[in-house]
């Protein structure tokens, strides 16, 4: 049996199903940003991305410029199966998203996912971006350009993710303990997976979008998460979050061309 307490302690409330969040283990790179200048090739939010001169930087359906919001070099991090070792992976979003309370998109119309097995030198690299400026696209949701640091742990199941009930029964996570709260209280305390990660399990503010759909069931890997800092200067909408999932086999081809896209706030 895997200890839990390598990577962080087990409340005594669930020492009892214990052998339950064991069973629904992921392992998940927790991710910590500071604001640092990059290069063109590091792991950042924010900033200014990677681009080789022979690539376009991405639009929208409208034409909008996209916003830069995240690229994570896996030569920067201990990544595992089926998660790429190298490369650069990128992740864009229309500014047009900022202005919706829930977004959705499985077709990259408004966001875009690039990824880079081979990385250039810099001076095969796009290095002049102020058209962006020019475009208006240097707001983000990220105000600053953050460097990353990457912790490997293990996780279990969340609160809200829909896999929950097949570890967890409902009984159990409505039983009462001692001091009177119930066990699904201390859960929801405990396995948000409120956390900026890469794998995992996701947090959700409402409801996992995919609970009730066989189409969205099928992005089974959480490939990135962003949530909501202000002492990070990280904000969406109303304390929202950000997710992109992959279907885990289409992530062991290296084929991001099929990612599920979603956002919530309050």
């Amino acid at each position: 049996m895997l200890d839990f307490s390598n990577h962080f302690p087990l409340p005594s409330q669930f020492k009892s199903i214990q052998y339950r969040l064991e069973a629904s283990k992921l392992n998940t790179i927790n991710i910590f940003p500071q604001n640092c200048k990059t290069s063109f090739t590091d792991s950042k939010f924010s900033g200014l991305p990677y681009l080789p001169k022979y690539k376009n930087y991405p639009k929208d359906l409208d034409g909008n410029p996209f916003l830069f919001l995240a690229q994570i070099n896996f030569a920067q991090l201990d990544s595992f199966n089926p998660f790429p070792s190298k490369g650069i992976l990128q992740f864009f979003i229309s500014p047009t998203l900022t202005n919706y309370l829930v977004s959705e998109d499985i077709f990259q119309r408004y966001f875009k996912v690039r990824y880079y097995p081979n990385i250039l030198p810099e001076t095969e690299l796009i290095t002049d971006f102020s058209f962006l400026l020019k475009n208006g696209a240097e707001v983000s949701t990220i105000k600053n350009e953050m460097s990353l640091m990457f912790k490997n742990t293990i996780e279990p199941v969340s609160a809200m993710d829909y896999r929950l009930n097949n570890y967890i029964s409902e009984q159990d996570l409505n039983l009462y303990l001692e001091d009177g709260r119930t066990l699904e209280e201390y859960y929801f305390e405990n396995f948000l997976g409120a956390e900026h990660k890469i794998g995992g399990y996701p947090y959700f503010i409402h409801a996992d979008s995919r609970k009730s759909s066989a189409l969205l069931k099928r992005y089974d890997t959480l490939l990135l998460q962003i949530v909501s800092d202000d002492e990070q200067g990280i904000m969406w909408g109303d304390s929202g979050i950000l997710k992109f999932f992959i279907n885990s086999k289409k992530l062991a081809e290296q084929d991001f061309s099929d990612i599920y896209f979603q956002a919530e706030q309050y």
